[in-house]
């Protein structure tokens, strides 16, 4: 069976510092419950989300975190924002 679950890395437009990834985890803890979300793996400048394109829109999701506070790399926020225009 084909695995259908896609991956993306967003880029940070800082390097988070142990404690602010941390903060980050709890404050995604519970993202993992939206459906569509297999998994996000938080590292100092990416994040990676694993998640199924069929019920999950990653630009949705893109504007659920910077609505957090998360330091999405302005050129994400901007696909996120042309995409919702088109």
């Amino acid at each position: 069976m084909k695995n259908s679950f896609k991956l993306e890395v967003l880029k940070t437009n800082k390097i988070l510092t142990t404690e602010e990834q941390s903060k980050f985890r709890l404050k995604f803890k519970p993202f993992l419950n939206i459906e569509g979300v297999i998994s996000l793996c938080l590292e100092e400048e990416h994040l990676y989300i694993e998640y199924d394109p069929i019920f999950f829109n990653l630009d949705s999701f893109k504007e659920i975190l910077t609505a957090v506070g998360f330091p999405l790399e302005l050129e994400n926020i901007k696909l996120a924002s042309s995409n919702l225009m088109s």
